[in-house]
């Protein structure tokens, strides 16, 4: 009976996580850290305010704020994604989809709304979505409920009418502390990863979701 879908943002609608690690790796070293990608995966999903304050505590640094460092991060990754940005396999087609079936569609990211605003600019789809959530607009994010209850709240949408589709560990525990039900689409490298296991669903892209959607018992509103 799901009548909502609750998209999150970077490796679900733009191959985005490059990015991330891209001005991660670049704005971390140069305040003096020590780089390292076993680091850098772990934090996947995270928010950019959880991720600075872990490379901060591995790797003090003086002269800039935790405040300051994040906003490079950020800012870094809003130019790369305006000049590089690419939709995901089978993104449209899945918002095509779900909009013709008037199925409710929503965002809930742990990036900033301005983040979200040039995503969705950059990837042309801001008009699919009914609502955005960041995790600046709720208490806690992400692995926190709260930007998926947030979202489901602006829809009118009980938690357990929602689909929430996740890429990462992180996103999908949140999706299910939520008491959705949860679609993830790992990396390729990390799709047999047991931890994803929690998932309801484990799809290779998107371009699989109608056959799995359309399986689920459910009511279109």
């Amino acid at each position: 009976m799901i009548t909502t879908v609750l998209f999150d943002m970077d490796g679900v609608l733009i191959d985005s996580e490059k990015f991330w690690q891209q001005a991660e790796r670049e704005v971390f070293t140069a305040v003096g850290c020590q780089w390292s990608e076993a680091i850098a995966h772990q934090t996947t999903g995270q928010t950019t305010r959880a991720v600075t304050e872990l490379w901060y505590r591995l790797f003090p640094w003086t002269g800039h704020s935790l405040e300051e460092v994040e906003q490079a991060v950020i800012d870094r990754v809003d130019e790369l994604v305006r000049q590089e940005g690419e939709i995901k396999r089978g993104v449209l087609a899945t918002l095509t989809f779900l909009q013709a079936q008037g199925i409710k569609i929503g965002l809930a990211t742990n990036s900033t709304p301005s983040l979200i605003q040039t995503v969705l600019t950059r990837l042309n789809i801001h008009s699919f979505f009914q609502t955005t959530v960041s995790a600046l607009d709720v208490p806690q994010g992400k692995p926190a409920p709260d930007v998926y209850l947030q979202a489901a709240r602006n829809l009118n949408s009980q938690p357990e009418h929602c689909l929430v589709v996740e890429d990462s560990f992180t996103g999908a525990t949140a999706g299910k502390n939520a008491g959705m039900t949860v679609f993830v689409v790992p990396e390729l490298e990390f799709y047999e990863d047991p931890k994803f296991n929690l998932a309801d669903r484990k799809l290779f892209n998107l371009e699989e979701f109608e056959e799995n959607f359309l399986a689920l018992n459910y009511v279109t509103p």
